[in-house]
């Protein structure tokens, strides 16, 4: 009984572990995307977060299976052209991937 008490125990701790790291990884992507005026680079799905649903998002909306209402569509254009194609959704994926640091991406 004793060893399955400990097993249960360590168990407990890496899931608060992995866990919390997840929260701070999303943390600090949506706060690398820099805010102007309203507009936060990246996040297409307007949760506050830039994070993989929004290159989803974004995927969608330039394959024309949705449509993105204007705050997203500004949000979309992470290459800052004033348009919003598959170069931005490329763009955010560098992002996402730590290959740039910083939205939108300056040319």
């Amino acid at each position: 009984a004793a060893d399955t008490t400990s097993e249960t125990a360590s168990s407990e701790n890496t899931t608060e572990t992995v866990a919390s790291t997840t929260e701070t990884t999303a943390q600090t992507t949506a706060s690398s995307s820099e805010v102007l005026g309203q507009v936060l680079y990246g996040d297409v799905n307007l949760d506050g977060r830039v994070d993989i649903t929004d290159a989803v998002l974004l995927n969608k909306a330039t394959a024309g299976v949705v449509t993105l209402n204007d705050t997203a569509r500004q949000n979309a254009d992470c290459d800052a052209d004033g348009m919003t194609d598959t170069n931005d959704a490329t763009v955010l994926l560098r992002f996402l991937v730590q290959i740039i640091n910083n939205l939108p991406e300056s040319k």
